[in-house]
């Protein structure tokens, strides 16, 4: 120990031997260091100046530079986060709008058949009620044909009918004729007056030739 150092008293450092350790190596910093400062070592003042220096810098700049980094950090941080929120809200809104594009895509081609299908069944359904009216109206000119044919054909039948009575009513009294004939010969034998016997002539009246040349104009 130097002449210096005999006069320096330390009555703590040896209460607290962990402390000196702690120090020692956080800091550098040892008693022997002080000391030598002390004691006027050129290199002790030197290295403590420095230190001082240093610490000093630091109080000085490292509030500012702690501010700024701690800044920088939170705002690249924010920047990034942000950023992934953004890309994240962009690829959804991008689904979004691709299911809605495909949604709707799908949707107007959904819509174009549905019209191309309403105008197919509107065509078919105006010309299956164009066939039917057709088929209506066929029917109708049928039936109105077949009408009119029954009733030229019952028209002609009455005419006939009423044109053939006298032919049919003398046929009947031609039979009449004959069975009063025959009764009249078996009754009489030879005594027997033919003239005496009525024999009807429907289809010699005048009324009846007369029909009989204009009967053939209605038939």
């Amino acid at each position: 120990m130097s002449k210096k150092a005999k006069y320096i008293r330390d009555r703590v450092s040896t209460y607290a031997p962990d402390l000196s350790k702690a120090t020692r190596k956080e800091f550098g910093i040892s008693k022997a260091l002080i000391v030598k400062a002390i004691e006027g070592d050129d290199n002790a003042l030197e290295q403590i100046g420095d230190m001082g220096k240093t610490g000093d810098r630091i109080l000085t700049v490292m509030p500012k530079i702690r501010q700024d980094l701690t800044d920088y950090i939170n705002g690249i941080s924010e920047y990034n986060q942000s950023v992934a929120d953004i890309l994240k809200a962009g690829g959804k809104g991008s689904a979004a709008i691709n299911k809605a594009g495909g949604d709707l895509s799908l949707e107007n081609t959904r819509y174009n058949n549905l019209i191309e299908e309403y105008k197919e069944q509107l065509f078919a359904n105006l010309e299956a009620e164009g066939e039917k009216h057709t088929d209506s109206m066929d029917l109708i000119k049928l039936k109105a044909w077949i009408d009119s044919h029954m009733r030229d054909v019952t028209s002609n039948a009455r005419f006939e009918a009423t044109s053939n009575k006298p032919y049919i009513a003398q046929m009947q009294a031609d039979r009449d004729y004959e069975k009063e004939k025959a009764l009249h010969l078996l009754e009489n034998g030879s005594d027997s007056d033919l003239e005496l016997i009525p024999h009807k002539h429907f289809t010699t009246n005048p009324v009846v030739r007369m029909w009989n040349s204009i009967r053939d104009f209605f038939s």
